[in-house]
């Protein structure tokens, strides 16, 4: 009788190896994907951010390069949304110099721009149409930096942007996306 209880644990503590297995398995192929696309470029220093973002995305372990290409599209996506919202709440905040309101007003402009090219890069990825993602996404990126130019035309005197973190992240999110699309092409 004790002999049949033996399989029982023994299959389950097989079954928690295997799980353990997978994750370690799915988690090397985010380092590796992320390793391949921030290679032998300026970019190389995004490897452990783009690890970092990825592996913390639902849907991350397993996925192939295609699959965490779609995620960190899908991160930006949430990102830029996020700093929207951020820039209105800075807006509503008050305490602005006039040439600082305009820094803001242009940067939820161009983020709310960039948000809809966004959506257009998903699609373009979504039917194979890398070329016209890889068009998108520098547009996309290019809402993050016009921010920051903003803001330092607007702080010429000294002075961070309130939205230098927001802004880095953007980037960075933008460009780890771009360069796993562009690792799909070779």
């Amino acid at each position: 009788m004790a002999a049949s209880l033996v399989p029982v644990p023994v299959a389950f503590l097989l079954l928690l190896v295997l799980a353990g297995s997978r994750a370690v398995l799915a988690s090397e192929t985010v380092e590796q994907i992320c390793a391949e696309a921030t290679s032998g470029g300026a970019h190389s220093d995004l490897a452990p951010f783009c690890v970092a973002s990825l592996q913390a995305a639902p849907g991350s372990d397993g996925a192939d390069a295609r699959g965490l290409a779609a995620i960190a599209t899908n991160l930006t996506l949430a990102n830029y949304t996020a700093a929207v919202a951020t820039i209105k709440a800075l807006e509503r905040r008050g305490g602005w110099t006039a040439a600082q309101r305009g820094a803001l007003a242009t940067c939820r402009t161009r983020y709310i721009e960039a948000l809809n090219v966004v959506h257009s890069a998903v699609h373009a990825l979504a039917v194979g149409r890398l070329e016209d993602y890889a068009a998108d996404m520098a547009v996309v990126g290019k809402a993050a930096t016009d921010c920051e130019d903003a803001f330092g035309a607007a702080n010429a005197g000294g002075g961070s942007s309130p939205l230098r973190k927001v802004d880095e992240d953007a980037v960075n999110l933008t460009t780890v996306a771009t360069l796993i699309v562009r690792s799909l092409k070779k």
